[in-house]
């Protein structure tokens, strides 16, 4: 390690170096030629300098601690993104149900995504309230509106309206 600390403090140095000359170098028709030396002096020095230390350079002595890297499964993933977006229509459909004064008990959605990534919900199923039984046109109708599937409906426990 040793050998990259001295070609960092050259490359310090010659940077410190290089400031100080430009600043003397005079404005008028020397300036590019002198630059040109500048550049050259800079180039140089780091060569000579990276040159002299690359036999001292072991990479060898460096361990390397070996990283784990997680498998993950393309259906893992779909299965996640699946569990996401049906969480994310349940609250919106929750919401929705709300803002029309219908409270459900639960909402189950099923999702299918195809070989391309399309999501679609191949199963809503709703749980209503007693109360709520002469709005279950409503909630069919909001529900196609947003999901444009057909939900399944069931008031305490009943089968299927």
């Amino acid at each position: 390690m040793s050998g990259l600390q001295t070609v960092c403090v050259a490359l310090c140095y010659t940077c410190i170096a290089v400031s100080i000359i430009s600043l003397l170098v005079p404005q008028k028709r020397t300036r590019r030629v002198m630059g040109f030396v500048i550049g050259l002096f800079f180039i140089s020095t780091m060569t000579s300098a990276v040159a002299e230390q690359v036999g001292q350079i072991q990479l060898s002595e460096i361990e390397q601690e070996e990283i784990t890297i997680p498998e993950y499964s393309e259906e893992d993933f779909d299965n996640e993104i699946a569990q996401m977006t049906a969480d994310n229509l349940t609250s919106a459909l929750n919401e929705l149900l709300l803002n029309e004064g219908i409270q459900a008990q639960d909402i189950q959605l099923t999702l299918k995504i195809s070989d391309k990534g399309r999501i679609s919900v191949v199963r809503a199923v709703i749980y209503i309230n007693e109360a709520d039984r002469s709005r279950t046109s409503d909630i069919r109708s909001i529900i196609y509106r947003n999901i444009a599937k057909e939900p399944e409906i069931y008031v305490d426990g009943e089968e299927p309206q």
